[in-house]
Formats: C-alpha cells, sequence, structure tokens
C-alpha cells in the first residue's frame, strides 16, 4: 500500500513546445541575473485548494477505513507496514500543503495503530489467561509462540519501528509478570520453572536480540533472572556453606579478618563442623541436585547446557568461599578449586 500526492503544479508535456527547454534556461538566467524570484503559493489559494481536495475526497475516507480494516482481518501484522507507509508519508510532507489528504492520512495512522493495539491487547490476554489453565508446568507456550511472531514482525517493518518496539515491549513484560506467577505453582521447583524458561527464551530469541535493541534489552534481563535462579538453586543444596560465606562478609564489614574466628558461630570448631556437613558426600549432593534437573526440565534439549551453567555457578561461588576462608581460617585444610573441579568433572 503505498500514498503519492503529486506535485500542485507540472508541465503538460503533450503541450510544450521545442523551446521549452530554451525558455525554461532562457528564464532561469534571466532570474538570477535580474534577482527576479518566483512568488510563493499564495496561502489563500492553498485554502482553496484544499477545500477542493475534501469535497472531492468526502467520503473516500470510508474506503480507505474498510480496506485496513480487510487487511486487519487477513493478517493483522500487516498494520506494521501500513504504518510505516503512513508514518513516512506524514513526517515528509508539509501539513498546510498537503491539508485535507494529510488529515485523511492521519486518521488512517490512528485507525491502524489501534486495530494493531487490538491486535497486541488480545495476544496478552492469551498469556494471562494461560496462567489460569496450567497443566503442565516447563517451557510456557507463549515463548516459543513470541519468537515466531517476532520473526513475522521484523519482515514487516517499513520505515519506522516504534509499532513494533511498543508491542515488543507491551508482550514481553507481560510474560515475565505471568512466568513468575507461574512458577509459584509449585514452591519446591519455582527456580527450575524459571531456570527452563528463561533459558529458552534466551535460547528462542538470540539471533533477533542481536540486532534488535528492544529484544536486547529483555534478553539481558531474562540472562540477569536466569542467573539469579540458577544461584538460587546451588544455594538451595549447598545451604550451609554459602550461608556461611555470607556471614563471614557481612562480619568483615565491622571487623577484621583476625576477629571473626571469636565471634559466636565462627570458631575454627563451627567452620570445620559445617565444612565436614556441606563436602562430605559431594557426590551424592551433586548427583541428587542433578537429578533434579533432570527430572523437571521438559525440555531435554536445555539439560546440558542447564546443567553446565549450574556447575559453573556452583565452582564460581566455591572460588569465593575459598577467598574468604584463606583471610579468616589460613590454615584449615579445605579443598582447593582444581581439586572441586576436577570432582565435578569425573561425576
Amino acid at each position: 500500500m503505498c500514498f503519492e500526492v503529486s506535485a500542485l503544479f507540472s508541465s503538460d508535456a503533450s503541450n510544450s513546445s521545442p523551446n521549452a527547454e530554451a525558455n525554461s534556461t532562457s528564464s532561469a538566467t534571466l532570474e538570477s541575473s535580474t534577482g527576479i524570484v518566483k512568488p510563493s503559493i499564495n496561502p489563500a489559494e492553498l485554502g482553496v485548494l484544499n477545500e477542493c481536495l475534501q469535497e472531492l475526497l468526502d467520503g473516500v475516507q470510508d474506503d480507505f477505513y474498510a480496506l485496513v480494516d480487510w487487511a486487519f482481518k487477513l493478517d493483522p501484522l500487516s498494520c506494521i507496514s501500513m504504518h510505516g507507509i503512513t508514518d513516512r508519508y506524514l513526517s515528509g510532507q508539509k501539513a498546510e500543503v498537503t491539508g485535507y489528504v494529510h488529515v485523511l492520512l492521519d486518521d488512517l495512522e490512528t485507525r491502524i495503530t489501534i486495530l494493531f493495539s487490538r491486535f497486541v491487547d488480545d495476544a496478552c490476554y492469551q498469556i494471562e489467561k494461560y496462567e489460569h489453565n496450567v497443566r503442565q508446568i516447563g517451557v510456557v507456550p507463549h515463548i516459543p509462540r513470541f519468537s515466531q511472531l517476532a520473526a513475522r514482525m521484523e519482515q514487516y517493518i517499513n520505515g519506522s519501528r516504534d509499532l513494533v518496539d511498543q508491542a515488543y515491549t507491551k508482550i514481553v513484560s507481560i510474560m515475565f509478570v505471568i512466568l513468575e506467577k507461574i512458577a509459584q505453582v509449585e514452591p519446591k521447583y519455582v527456580d527450575i520453572v524459571l531456570l527452563e524458561n528463561y533459558a529458552a527464551f534466551q535460547h528462542s530469541l538470540y539471533d533477533l536480540a542481536n540486532v534488535v535493541p528492544t529484544l536486547a534489552k529483555y534478553y539481558h534481563q531474562a540472562s540477569e533472572a536466569y542467573e539469579q535462579a540458577c544461584s538460587r538453586h546451588i544455594n538451595l543444596h549447598f545451604e550451609k556453606l554459602f550461608q556461611f560465606a555470607r556471614k563471614i562478609e557481612e562480619l568483615m564489614y565491622s571487623m577484621s579478618p583476625e576477629e571473626i574466628p571469636f565471634q559466636v558461630g565462627m570458631s575454627k570448631v563451627e567452620f570445620r563442623k559445617m565444612l565436614k556437613s556441606s563436602l562430605s558426600g559431594l557426590d551424592k549432593t551433586i548427583n541428587a541436585m542433578y537429578r533434579k534437573l533432570q527430572k523437571n526440565i521438559t525440555a531435554e534439549e536445555l539439560l546440558p547446557s542447564l546443567w553446565e551453567k549450574c556447575k559453573k555457578e556452583f565452582l564460581d561461588k566455591y572460588a569465593t568461599f575459598l577467598k574468604l576462608i584463606s583471610k579468616v581460617y589460613p590454615d584449615e585444610k579445605v579443598t582447593s578449586a582444581t581439586e572441586m573441579r576436577d570432582i565435578l568433572a569425573s561425576l
């Protein structure tokens, strides 16, 4: 769909004389040498012209609206290209010159926007409705559907992408809100549900997020939520170990490392007791963590990457733990980061 408006004044090629080009050149030379400038179009004449256009085109807006409605019914995403073309014309033309045509297309653009907003609102409603009809927790269906929708929407962009970016913002925001609510259905598996779904979101939108800034923003938001869920999942299996580390960090704000072993619950004896209960039977703890993931992840293709992420997260947290311990309990023998990495690799 394209809108073009011819120039207000144009020469008639059929009536041009053989000397037209020469006359035009002579006229231009005369103007430049004498300082004569062509008078601009009289505003009063423009007003009359636009009134005539309004009378001439009165009623055609209904045909335009019908065309837009028809296109919307065939494919709601066609609104994206129609909006882009209309917006490009309106941005490139002066309202006082195009007059009634500008008003007509401005109204048409508003109608296109309303129709597309209706489509986006319906998509959001379908996502919200899913919250009340959860049968099985896994990758929620609107995540892969959204990636397909986004890929199609990008193909329809013709000019400004504001309409599309606004749609992304609205849809993804409600997706993340509903995902957090759905995850609470099974409190024991909250972090696994979030891990799987945020991983699926990143996996499905990786290519688009590299070229679409709005999607890149939500990709990074999903990445942060993914990291947090992974960290909580690790903490759940090594709660005492990392709680002890957090307590050391808190105490170091108010005292030197040498003073910490003399605080309640932080003696060397308490440290050894905590270490033994946390790391004895390490292979069983790690295997239990893996089995829990394996049992509750429905997207099997994501399991290897999720497990690697969990192991990396654990090793990073363990390395931080060792740095703290080396300052507070420098003489205590603790499994090194390298040894821990080898243990995980063997499991």
